[in-house]
Formats: structure tokens, sequence, C-alpha cells
């Protein structure tokens, strides 16, 4: 307290426990509940935490707890983010913390709750990176006039438990920690050792490669690149051992032309080898590239850990640096790859790369064993594996783009968008009287300027977004000059991101765009692939382009584009695992219009009646439909979404909104049903399996945040999983054509093929067999339904210059 008063600090709460402890708990700063007491911890965190340490025998009155600030940071704003703290205000905390710590005669271990104590003790900055590791540390602090003390004593991360309070998926990793936090106590802990070997001779280097394939080990394998090329490739068959093949120096190659190209072939020899079992973490990543970039190509990867671990547990994170952590003793070390540039050892980023490779290799050994106790194995190298190469061609094989038409329609956005841009300073000036006021529309601040202060629009809060630019447009105090300009707001933004995201997409030297495919990509989700731009740089998402954009992407010479899309796949997932009589005998009989039908009860009209196109110009809800409503009513509301989203969703009013809300569920009584009973399902099992075998698992709290998934978990998983498995099943079929044909876009219900003309009634004809392939629902009754969904052909036709392009698809029979 005497130290904290010279030096101008406030100390709300000191510290708290055992003196003589080996123990010491360093929290970041007191909440309101230890200002009042006095005392360390002993609020709704505090409770937490004695509450998970207590099973290892760790209790307040054993430890010595202290926090780094010793005054309450205040909350700033109504989502409790605390008040920023200067760097110079910590370093004095920092300095009485170290201080305190000195005092203590048998500390042996500090527990480091959340960043600031991270930072205060290790000097290290990222906890979301650091928890779970275990590092060895020399505590120094001034002791007397002068006199300095040191001392070692081993540090344990962990999360402050008032984040895991407030984030329920961290309760996990959490707990985790304090096992680790035991291990270290107990003397079980030792620390993950790795040996690296670099820069290699010629002759060592392919020696390496040799003892590689030789041995029949699992071979650890990751590449590091650095601008645009491959600047090593590391090798490992052991979790503490492995070789670092770099190609440079800091300055200069390390080998001749000759030499070099030696090493790659040896290095082909090894991937494309069936017998090597490649362990790789993302290698999607590092097999793309390679092939793209090096021509080197993998047969296939054995075990992928990322996507084993995606497998095991699809709401934790999936880096190695995660992974690290839960499954090796070995501390965070995944800044050391940025750090070698900072330093200027480039030998810092060999033994980067060994290290990937042997964690990767431990790893993976966990892992395996995981899958096999929780009866995932098979799935995993079945499906997961056994995709993953599929998706590597697509994303190196790409599709032709016309680039002249690309950047003419690039060049025509711009003149569009220009006059956009003028016509919208004009209606900014009418509408505010301001013919000086030019707010940027790209610019939110500026843009809650012109709505909120300017123009005093009211929607929900200060948002500028499209939802709330809709709120503004809808209330009745808005007047119609702002209406207009608000709407023209949103045409402006749909034409700038078409521009931006399509128009200017980046293609690469061979006139082709590519994307990565990731199999971890939607989270709420798993199975479901999404796509985002190449490792290398360019291309972009392909999944979700617009239809105006389709005119770009051309089939090359001699080929054609031969496309299928499972027919309202999701919805009859779900009408069969809510056992919706009604659905199941529409979905059944090719003769109905289901969204028809669906419309025909819901708003009690004649099936006849109802409009057969999406469009109407008369009708309560013009110009949609009834039918377009009943089929986005159907689409929105089978995964639990209320009345004010379903409001966004459509565009529409809240009045609107609750009574489509009510007609829907009226109509379908079963839907509700079906949630209560998923969700009984998860609380009892705390876990789902897809109709393949995927599975999702609940490992925090049960709360409302950990439910999101659950209801669309089934649906939209199993159709991922389904649209992914025809993939290969197409390319491995015995009348699949071997050679000019192949699958070339996901779209998530559908795939896009490329192939020689001639081969088109062959590629429809077996990708139509493998998408009619049943599908076995388990429905909330018990019982065990067969589902076979139709699906929709598509061949494209040649244009006037005789171009056959995405466009031009007309549906075909087969």
């Amino acid at each position: 307290m005497v130290r904290a008063k010279a030096l101008g600090l406030e100390v709300d709460c000191g510290c708290d426990g055992m003196f003589g402890a080996e123990v010491a708990i360093i929290g970041e700063a007191p909440g309101e509940r230890e200002r009042v007491m006095k005392m360390p911890l002993c609020g709704s965190s505090g409770k937490y935490l004695w509450d998970s340490l207590r099973k290892y025998g760790l209790s307040r009155q054993k430890v010595y707890v202290s926090n780094v600030i010793k005054r309450q940071l205040l909350s700033v704003n109504m989502a409790n983010m605390k008040e920023k703290i200067g760097d110079g205000e910590v370093s004095h905390y920092t300095s009485i913390l170290l201080w305190e710590l000195a005092q203590l005669p048998n500390l042996k271990y500090v527990v480091c709750l959340g960043n600031y104590a991270l930072s205060a003790i290790t000097g290290l900055r990222g906890i979301t990176n650091y928890r779970g590791s275990v590092f060895d540390v020399q505590l120094t602090s001034l002791f007397g006039e002068g006199e300095t003390r040191s001392r070692d004593a081993k540090v344990v991360v962990m999360y402050n438990p008032a984040h895991v309070l407030r984030e329920a998926k961290a309760e996990v990793m959490f707990k985790f920690d304090c096992y680790r936090l035991n291990q270290v106590i107990t003397g079980e802990f030792k620390e993950h050792e790795v040996k690296a070997h670099i820069n290699p001779t010629f002759e060592e280097a392919i020696a390496w490669i040799d003892r590689m394939q030789s041995e029949g080990e699992p071979v650890g394998i990751d590449i590091e690149t650095s601008s645009g090329e491959t600047i090593c490739v590391g090798l490992a068959n052991s979790p503490h051992e492995g070789c670092c093949i770099n190609f440079r120096t800091k300055d200069a190659n390390r080998w001749t032309v000759e030499q070099e190209a030696q090493i790659w072939l040896r290095l082909q020899k090894l991937v494309a080898d069936p017998k090597v079992r490649l362990v790789t973490q993302n290698g999607m990543y590092d097999s793309s590239w390679t092939y793209f970039l090096d021509r080197l190509r993998f047969a296939s990867i054995w075990f992928d850990t990322m996507l084993a671990h995606h497998t095991l547990y699809p709401r934790m994170p999936h880096s190695l640096g995660f992974l690290t952590t839960q499954y090796t003793t070995h501390p965070f070390y995944k800044d050391e790859g940025k750090i070698w540039k900072e330093v200027g050892d480039i030998d810092a980023e060999w033994v980067y790369n060994v290290k990937d490779c042997c964690i990767m290799l431990a790893c993976q050994q966990h892992m395996l064993r995981e899958l096999e106790e929780q009866k995932l194995s098979d799935f995993f190298f079945n499906h997961v594996m056994f995709l993953q190469p599929h998706l590597v061609d697509m994303t190196v094989h790409g599709v032709k783009i016309d680039v002249e038409l690309k950047d003419q329609i690039a060049a025509d956005m711009k003149v569009t968008i220009g006059r956009m841009r003028d016509e919208y300073f004009r209606m900014v000036a009418d509408c505010t009287g301001d013919p000086e006021f030019r707010p940027n529309p790209n610019s939110p601040k500026q843009m809650a300027e012109l709505f909120f202060k300017r123009l005093r629009l009211v929607g929900r809060g200060v948002a500028t977004d499209k939802d709330n630019r809709r709120r503004m447009r809808d209330h009745p105090r808005t007047p119609d000059d702002c209406r207009s300009l608000l709407l023209h707001i949103d045409n402006l933004a749909v034409e700038q991101k078409f521009s931006s995201t399509y128009a200017e997409m980046s293609v690469d030297e061979d006139c082709r765009i590519r994307c990565e495919y990731k199999q971890t990509g939607v989270s709420s989700a798993p199975g479901r692939l999404s796509s985002a731009s190449t490792g290398w740089g360019t291309g972009t998402n392909l999944q979700n382009q617009p239809e105006r954009a389709h005119n770009m992407f051309i089939a090359d010479d001699g080929y054609e584009f031969n496309y299928f899309d499972l027919s309202q796949a999701e919805a009859r997932v779900v009408g069969y695992r809510a056992v919706i009589p009604s659905w199941m005998e529409q979905f059944s009989d090719p003769n109905v219009d289901t969204h028809r039908a669906l419309a025909s009860i819901m708003f009690n009209v004649p099936y006849e009646d109802v409009p057969t196109t999406d469009r109407a110009e008369e009708g309560p809800f013009a110009p949609f439909s009834i039918r377009y409503i009943a089929k986005r009513c159907r689409h929105a509301l089978n995964y639990r979404m209320m009345p004010d989203r379903l409001a966004t969703t459509l565009q529409t009013s809240y009045s609107v909104a609750e009574y489509l809300w009510h007609q829907y569920h009226k109509t379908n009584p079963e839907i509700q049903l079906w949630w209560e009973w998923q969700i009984k399902q998860v609380q009892e099992k705390r876990r789902i399996y897809n109709a393949y075998g995927r599975r999702w698992i609940l490992q925090e709290k049960f709360s409302d945040d950990a439910l999101e998934p659950v209801i669309a978990f089934y649906p939209q998983s199993t159709i991922g999983d389904k649209v992914a498995r025809v993939i290969y099943q197409c390319h491995n079929d015995p009348d699949w054509p071997t050679h000019g044909a192949r699958i070339a876009l996901n779209i998530h219900d559908a795939l896009v093929a490329l192939n020689e003309r001639g081969l088109g009634e062959r590629v429809r004809r077996v990708m139509k067999k493998h998408a009619l392939e049943p599908l076995l629902i388990e429905g909330m009754d018990g019982q065990i339904r067969e589902l076979i969904i139709p699906c929709d052909l598509k061949c494209s036709v040649p244009d006037e210059k005789g171009v056959h392009r995405w466009s031009t698809l007309r549906k075909v029979e087969a």
C-alpha cells in the first residue's frame, strides 16, 4: 500500500492468501465485489476459479492471491468493456506485483489469469495464444535501495475466469488448463522437446528424404513460404526430431539449379508414394500451394490434424497453436515464425518449421486414439480425408475467365458507380440543405452524422448498416426524400460490392479464377464447404457468385458445363426429421409445387390460385407472391428464427413478420415439437450425429448461445456432407470419363462439372446417380425413413460466339 501511494496509484483491493505458499495466482484487476470486500478473486469469477481448482486440492487458504492492477477498471459502455489503462500506470502496478512476489519465501509456481498478468510476469501478449502454456521465468524485482532479487518460477498461463463466464466455449480450455497446472505442481509435467536439423547439405537432404520414405512411420510435412515462393520443406517421422530442407540462406540460394531440381524430384517421389502416411496441419494449403506453384503433387494426405480436430470438436479452435497446448507440453511458439524477420536470424525460421512437423505428429498420435475411441475414425478417413485431394484438384485447376468481358464489366461498373455517387451527393444536398456536406457513403462515422445528426432519422440505435437503414426507411416519421436517399444508398452499396468483389476479382496469369475450399469453413454447420481466395493471394469465394457474374465464367475450348442442384434439400431433411406428414406427402409427389402447397395452407388460398412465380403485381406482399413468401418462411423459420430477424430477412415490418411467424408455426406445429425434441436430446446426450455420422458435441455449459447451432446442424450438415460425397463418388465411379471431365465448382447444394463436349450425357448420368443416393433420416418418432432428394440437371449451350458460359446453363433430363 505504501509503495502504491508513493507512486500515486489507487489501491481498491490488496492481496490475500498464505504468505508461505508455493503457488501465487495473479488476476488482472478487481471487480466491484472485490473492491467492496477488499479481497481479490472473491466475486463470481473467483468462485468459478476456486470451484475449478478444488478438485486438485488448491484453495484460497493454500495459495497467495493478488492482481496486477490494484484498482477497479470501470465499464465504459453497455457491452461492459473496461476502460483502457495507460502503459505507465501498468508499469508501476507491475513493479509492485514483482515486489510482492519477491517477498514470498517458498514461491515456485505463478498462475497468470488473463492478459495483464501474462504481460506482467512474462512480457508476452496474447492470452488466446499463450493460455495453456508453461514457461520457466526469472522473476526480478527491486527489493531495497539499489538491491534486486531474482528467483526462478514456473508460470502457467490461463484465461481470466471472468472471460470464461462470458464466453462459454472457453470453459473446456479453462478446465484443461487447471489440469495442466496440477501436472506442473505434482511434477508430472515434462516439456516437449524438439531436436531440429537445419541447413543440411545436398547429400544430407537427400538422405533425410530417403529415411522418411524407408522407415515406414507417419511423416509430418510442412512448408514455409515467402514472396510467392516455397522457401523450405520440413520433414519429421518423430514428435521430437525433424529436418528442415531450406532452399535459401538469408541472402542467397543454397544449391545449384540441378541440385534443387533433384531435391524436388526426390520430394515428389516421397509425396506420391501411397505407402507413405503423410501428416499435415491444414494440408489443403500446403498441397494446393506446392501443386500450383512448384508442380509437387501429393498423392493424398493420410492425416490432417486440423481436420481431425474439427471432426472431433467442431466448435473449438483448430489452429496448430491451439492444438499444441491441448495435446503437447510445448509452450506456444507460433509467433517464432514472424520474429526472425525482426531479428534477422533466418535460422529461427528453419527451427520453427521443424517444430511444426514434430508437434503435428505429437498431436496426430493423440487424435488418432481419440478418433478410434470415439468411433469417428471411419468417418474421418473414409470421408473427410478422402475428400481432401479432390478439393485440392478443384482449387488448382480452377475455371477459365473471359478476361476481356470481365475488364469491360469492371470499367462499366466504375462509370455506373461514379454516376450513382454523383446522384447520391445531389440527394444528400437536397435532404440536408447543405451542398458542402459530402459524407463518404463507405464511412460509418460520416453516415452516422448524416442519418442521426443532420437528418434525425430513427432506427434501432446508431448503426448505419443495411438492416438499420431499412428500419429508418420504414419509420413513419421518415420523409419521402430521405426514404429515396436510403434506397439509393442500398443500391449504391450493391453495385460497389459487385464491382469490388466480383468484377475486379483477382485472376491468375493463366486467366483462370480459383478458390480454396475449406472443410472447416462453416462453424454453424460442419460438413458444409466454404471458399475463399487462394493461399497465393488470387481468386475469391466462388460459392456466392451472383447470377450477373456467371457470364464471365467460360468453359475451356471444346468443353461444356454440366450442373446438378438438389431440390429443396434442407427442407426435405427437416420434413423427415420433424416427421411432418403433409411435407413428406408433398415432397414425394413430383406434380406438386411444395412452395405453392405451403402457401395454400398458410394463407387459406386454393392451391390452383397460388401464383407459380415469385413475383406478383398484386397481393398483400407485392411485388412478391405468396408462394415466394411461403418459400422464404420455410427457409428462415425452420431454425428458431424469431419475428424480428424474419422482418430483416424479408425486408418487411415487424408486424407483418410476426403475423407470418405465427401463421407458419400454426400451419406446421411439428417444427417447434422437433426443436424441443432435439434440444432434449442434446441435454441428455450432449451430442448429435448427422445422417452420415458426423458429430456435433456440446462441451461447455448448456446455454442459449450453445443452442444456436443445435437445430440447424442435422439438416445443414447432412446436406453439406452429401454434396461433398458426390464429388469423390463421381470421380471414382467406373462410368465417369477417365479423362476430360472433372467436378469444377461446389455451390453449396449444387456442383458444376467441366467436361469435353460429347461426354455430357455420361457426366450427367453419373452425377444424377450419386445425387439420388438415398439418405436414411432418423425422425423424432424414432423411425428411420429413406429420403431420396430429386435434383435438377442443367447443361450449358453455346452463346452467339459459340462459347459455353456458366450463364448459359439450360435444364435437361438424364
